[in-house]
């Protein structure tokens, strides 16, 4: 054998040895890069699957739970046999309704077992009673086991036989000091609710619900969900080993699904698991707002990345040892270094860095990754800032909803005590006075009795508009109880504020109501109280109301100023 044919012999050995080695140092490479990149955007398609969840869940389980507040509400549970009673509670439920994105309600009692629901098409006007619950009927075992279970709330998909529908069901307790007096609530279409959480349309990636006992609660086949897991045993659930195959597999998500509940809040787990004869990873996060876990199933192939590269070991083959080395060069600069820098912006962004921009690196396929990366950290901010927009839209409408009072748009009591506590304090600083007046109508029950409610509220709405056409820009009003209003004055003397309370009593006296089938009119007895030396609310409110007192033990339609010794 001629020298020549053994160098070419061993050039081609040589460029075959490197070009394995290239090739194999670079598949490593790769699947190392695959590996971390699929991890990361694990996470970030399961927060963004969380929050998208939640979106359309959060107002509704709020409104819900203010509904189970209602006094109105709780007073029917527990007295459901006096109309008026009833009347009332029904009143409210249908004023949530509307509220409600579905147009409907329920409301079951634990004392009756009686049903009450309406939907969007208000079809069971004036007939919400739709049935009465029987502990013994496999249908009704939902009620009696939310009962039992004890939490505040619960999300639960289930079929109401009685009512022919499939709901996303949020349960409230309704209570009544600690004692359970029944379930209310409302339900969202599970189609509908589908299309927003599960169903996608994302290639290679599944998304689904279990509850803690991994039974499925949400799946883009409702064939797979656990209908009513709550009345079911666990060996009776459709779980998620209908899917995950492996016990290996099965094991390792309870495990996750056990350390997730010890994790602070927003943690993710991720994990390989078989699915469908395929590799594929698994994002798992725990909802304790829904007492659901999020998990987001993405197929080994639509998270790798760089395998369009292949071809570069066979270019090293090609090329003599210099090529080997620019081409290793030309890789770091064009690939690694590129995806390092976009890696540490994933990490940053990861440990909480919410204004850092995820650089643009890189050529290509590279830099349309980083773009692709930019635009989906970008949208998932998006969701993030317009969900904390909406909490807090809806944490001010729920403030706002809880200091007024919804007939007469006046403040209510815990709101009047709010500004009476500020305008305490201010006083206090500024040495200025503040005045209270103190307004009861009178004979009110029996406007009541004799011309109906309705014409009562009509009575309280003109009153409330008298106050607002007296008052100054910084005086407070509030219904105080029933027919009583409080009206705080600061800065005012003593001829000021018996000048208002006055022409509060006369225009009252004035009004003349028509409430469509009577017209009638009525008077207000006023107290009037304004310390000479600062007292508390508590003290300016006992002496207030002598002085209604006065005004009423002298014949009502008057006003009496407090006499109270200076210094109690």
């Amino acid at each position: 054998m001629s020298l020549t044919t053994r160098f070419l012999l061993l050039r081609a050995g040589v460029f075959i040895a490197l070009g394995g080695l290239v090739w194999l140092s670079f598949d490593a490479v790769v699947d190392r890069i695959n590996m971390q990149w699929a991890r990361e955007f694990a996470q970030r398609q399961v927060l963004f699957d969380k929050y998208r969840t939640l979106s359309p869940l959060i107002r509704e389980i709020e409104l819900a739970r203010k509904m189970a507040s209602e006094p109105a509400l709780i007073g029917m549970a527990a007295n459901e046999h006096d109309p008026a009673v009833q009347r009332r509670g029904l009143q409210v439920l249908e004023e949530y309704r509307y509220r409600f994105r579905e147009r409907s309600y329920f409301a079951a009692f634990s004392g009756s077992g009686h049903y009450y629901y309406n939907d969007a098409a208000n079809s069971y006007a004036g007939r919400q009673l739709r049935y009465t619950l029987n502990p013994g009927s496999a249908s009704d075992r939902w009620f009696y086991a939310t009962l039992k279970d004890g939490a505040d709330y619960q999300v639960n998909v289930d079929p109401d036989a009685h009512l022919n529908v499939v709901r996303v069901w949020i349960n409230v307790l309704l209570k009544d000091r600690g004692k359970v007096l029944g379930v209310t609530g409302t339900g969202i279409d599970l189609s509908g609710f589908i299309k927003e959480s599960v169903d996608i349309h994302q290639p290679g990636v599944k998304n689904f619900f279990v509850d803690k006992s991994l039974a499925i609660q949400l799946s883009t086949d409702p064939a797979m969900i656990d209908f009513a897991s709550l009345t079911k045993e666990v060996d009776q659930r459709i779980r998620i080993d209908r899917l995950i195959k492996r016990p290996a597999d099965i094991a390792a998500i309870q495990r996750a699904a056990e350390e997730l509940l010890e994790k602070p809040a927003g943690e993710i787990a991720t994990l390989w698991v078989n699915y469908q004869g395929g590799r594929h990873l698994l994002g798992m996060a725990w909802l304790p707002e829904l007492g659901w876990y999020d998990l987001t199933l993405m197929d080994e192939q639509s998270l790798t990345m760089l395998h369009e590269y292949n071809w570069v070991p066979l270019l090293f083959v090609m090329l003599f040892l210099i090529a080997l080395t620019l081409f290793g060069w030309l890789l770091n600069r064009w690939a690694l270094t590129p995806i390092r820098r976009l890696h540490k912006a994933m990490q940053a962004i990861q440990n909480g860095d919410d204004k850092l921009e995820p650089p643009v690196v890189g050529k290509g396929e590279v830099e349309a990754l980083a773009l692709a990366f930019r635009k989906m950290v970008q949208k998932v901010r998006d969701t993030n800032h317009e969900l904390e927009r909406k909490v807090l839209e809806r944490t001010d409408a729920l403030q706002r909803l809880s200091e007024v009072d919804p007939l007469t748009g006046l403040l209510n009591r815990r709101g009047m005590m709010a500004r009476f506590e500020q305008e305490i304090s201010r006083q206090a600083r500024q040495d200025g006075s503040l005045g209270l007046l103190l307004l009861d109508l009178d004979h009110f029950k029996d406007v009541n009795d004799r011309y109906g409610h309705a014409a009562g509220d009509l009575a309280l709405c003109a009153a409330s508009k008298v106050l607002g056409g007296v008052m100054r820009a910084y005086d407070h009003a509030a219904r105080w109880g029933g027919e009583e209003f409080l009206i705080l004055l600061p800065d005012c003397n003593e001829a000021d504020l018996l000048a208002v309370a006055e022409r509060i009593r006369v225009r009252i006296e004035a009004l003349l109501i028509d409430s469509g089938q009577h017209k009638f009119s009525f008077t207000a007895s006023i107290g009037a109280h304004l310390p000479r030396t600062p007292q508390t609310p508590d003290a300016m409110l006992q002496q207030v109301d002598r002085a209604l007192y006065a005004a009423k033990a002298a014949g009502r339609n008057c006003v009496k100023l407090s006499s109270m010794p200076e210094g109690l």
